[in-house]
Formats: C-alpha cells, structure tokens, sequence
C-alpha cells in the first residue's frame, strides 16, 4: 500500500486555525503545532513501515493509528491503539532517529480510522524538545504512560482463553477509546470489526466471532450497525 495522504489535504497551519483547531489540546504542545502542516488520511493507510528511519514526527488531532508488527504468517500483532494527542514515533524522544539501525521503527504506524495528523520535521521536533523542558517533560510523561499501558495489554495476552483474553480487550477499549457512558453503555470511537479484534488479542477471526455471540447474549457488548462496537459500562467494568 503507497504511503501517501489525501491529495489536496496536506494545508499550512495559520494562527487563525492554529488556536481554532487546538483547542482541546494541551497548550505544551503549541509550540510544536506552529511549526506543523496537517495532513488527512484514510483508514487503513500507512503512515510508518517497520524498520523505516523517519525522516517526520506525528501528532494525532483526530483519529486512531494502530501499532503492530506482522509475524512469519503474514498475521498482524496489534500492541496498541494511539488516540488524540498521541506525539509519535517515541525513538525521537530519545535521540535516536539520526542513530543508523538505531533510528529505525520495530513496529508499523496504520490508521484504523479517517485520521488527522499533525506532521512535523524531525529537525524541528528535535530542536524544540532540546529547549523546551515544559514540552520534553510532557513528552516523557506521555510516553510513559504509553508504555505502562502496552505492558498491561502484554500482560493481558498471557491470558489463557480467548474469552479471557477478549473481555481484557474490551476493558482496555472502554478505558481508553470509548465515550462516556450513555445509559450504560459507551460507543468505541472507531471501526471495530471481528478481524481487528482478532489482532488485538492474538487468535483467529473465527474463534473471535465464536465469543463475540456469547457476549452479545450476556449483554456486555452490542453491534446496533456493521463497524460500531458498543460496551456495557457497568458489565465490563466489574469484571
């Protein structure tokens, strides 16, 4: 797949869309959004290939990007779900995206839904960081949080049932890429299918739709249309 945003999408950002379109943003992150242009991509598109030396920075304004490898099957291995204000990738927090080898990227960057992102250079990302303690303090902050939040999805796959290993999926969705509850329940913020949840937990699609019924009946999860994941608050939650 090219890796290449929406033609016609890749816009200048001005002052006026600079305070209108970061809003919701932490304000440590202005300084790197002044220096950014905004690009729009599509589901399911690229953004970083395992084992790429990037030459850009991304901040995530709308949307989801999946991090993941592929194993010797030509299956993908989901490790985590970036959501808004995600800065990545995480090597350039530590000076190693000029390292050869060290530089590189283990994992594949895609979009798991129609996504904005903020695109900065890796010079002008690394200059700020280097000057801003306020922003490298975020950042490092960020990025821990991150990494505690893959190593309790890691745990989770040790899990030894599918079933086991998908109600802890649902928890981590809820948590981190849900919306607030309404009358119970919270709508997952991008597509869901059977086959991403597949790769989220290391199973086949098969054996995920098998359990997906049984949660259904047990009311801890509804699909009202195709691609839209609903999770019971109050069911998940005390598991």
């Amino acid at each position: 797949m090219a890796k290449t945003a929406y033609n016609v999408t890749v816009k200048e950002i001005t002052s006026t869309l600079l305070t209108r379109s970061t809003a919701d943003f932490p304000a440590v992150l202005n300084p790197l959004l002044a220096d950014a242009k905004l690009r729009h991509y599509p589901k399911g598109q690229i953004i970083l290939y395992e084992g790429e030396n990037p030459t850009d920075a991304f901040i995530i304004k709308h949307g989801a990007v999946k991090i993941y490898d592929i194993d010797e099957d030509g299956n993908e291995k989901i490790l985590h779900v970036l959501k808004a204000p995600a800065v990545f990738p995480g090597l350039f927090m530590f000076g190693l995206s000029g390292t050869p080898g060290s530089g590189q990227t283990s994992t594949f960057y895609t979009t798991v839904a129609e996504s904005e992102l903020y695109v900065i250079s890796r010079a002008a990302f690394e200059s700020r960081l280097s000057t801003d303690v306020a922003l490298m303090h975020y950042c490092m902050r960020w990025f821990a949080s991150e990494v505690q939040e893959i190593l309790r999805r890691m745990s989770s796959l040790e899990k030894t049932s599918t079933r086991s290993k998908l109600l802890a999926t649902l928890v981590y969705l809820s948590r981190q890429h849900a919306d607030e509850p309404r009358l119970g329940w919270q709508k997952v913020q991008f597509p869901v299918s059977h086959q991403l949840l597949a790769d989220m937990i290391g199973v086949t699609r098969e054996s995920t739709t098998m359990v997906m019924k049984d949660l259904q009946k047990e009311q801890i999860v509804r699909t009202p249309k195709l691609g839209t994941l609903e999770i019971n608050h109050l069911l998940i939650t005390n598991l």
